[in-house]
């Protein structure tokens, strides 16, 4: 995956409508424009990609994180849609549909940003936004993706280890394309270190820290 971002994104045209006709495949496209501009003070994000992780660190404190003098330290927030049930954040990533109902049932879709595919985008008009270029990674790595998208310098992710239910085997290897593909930025995983898988810390801008180290570090 190259590295792409959001200053150098004027949109992008997605399919709503295919058909086979006459032997061929006709397609209607629909022009979508990047209606979000995020300005960022720190260049920090946290990546909130599971809810078990909880137990060891309450991230909701996180909502109304400040981020120290002017804030120099602010962490610009992205979750899963299971998160965004317990929180509000600055951008949700959901695909099932099952959990957009919930976010658009209980309100939260209307008052804040949530990031979905083409097909939901259309399925649901008005009430999700679509993940710029849709690379093929689940949910928890896709808000690596867009944290790294939107130009962050220092990104935090909270539930990713090895023992993170991901719901796909591949998802550590898509954790290290990210990463890869934004060698300027770097990613540092909160928690136990020791349970961080070591094909990511093999990678020269990645590092692990534990829940106290972060709590100082970000000033939370």
């Amino acid at each position: 995956m190259d590295a792409r971002f959001r200053k150098d994104y004027p949109g992008e045209f997605v399919i709503t409508n295919s058909r086979w006709a006459g032997g061929k495949r006709e397609e209607t496209r629909e022009w979508i424009a990047n209606p979000i501009e995020n300005h960022h003070i720190s260049g920090r994000a946290a990546c909130l990609g599971h809810t078990a992780e909880r137990q060891y660190f309450d991230y909701t404190r996180l909502q109304h994180h400040r981020g120290g003098l002017l804030g120099s330290k602010k962490l610009q927030t992205y979750g899963v849609g299971d998160v965004a049930l317990e929180m509000r954040l600055d951008f949700a990533v959901e695909t099932r549909r099952d959990n957009l109902a919930q976010l658009v049932e209980s309100g939260y879709a209307k008052d804040n940003i949530v990031y979905t595919d083409a097909r939901n985008c259309i399925a649901n008009p008005g009430e999700f936004y679509l993940i710029p270029h849709r690379p093929k990674f689940l949910d928890l790595v896709m808000l690596m993706y867009l944290a790294a998208f939107d130009g962050h310098q220092e990104i935090f992710m909270l539930g990713y280890h090895r023992d993170t239910e991901a719901g796909h085997p591949g998802w550590i290897n898509q954790v290290c394309d990210v990463m890869r593909s934004y060698p300027g930025t770097q990613f540092t995983f909160a928690g136990v270190p020791s349970n961080v898988p070591d094909v990511w810390l093999d990678l020269p801008n990645a590092r692990a820290i534990n829940y106290p180290d972060f709590i100082g570090y970000c000033d939370i």
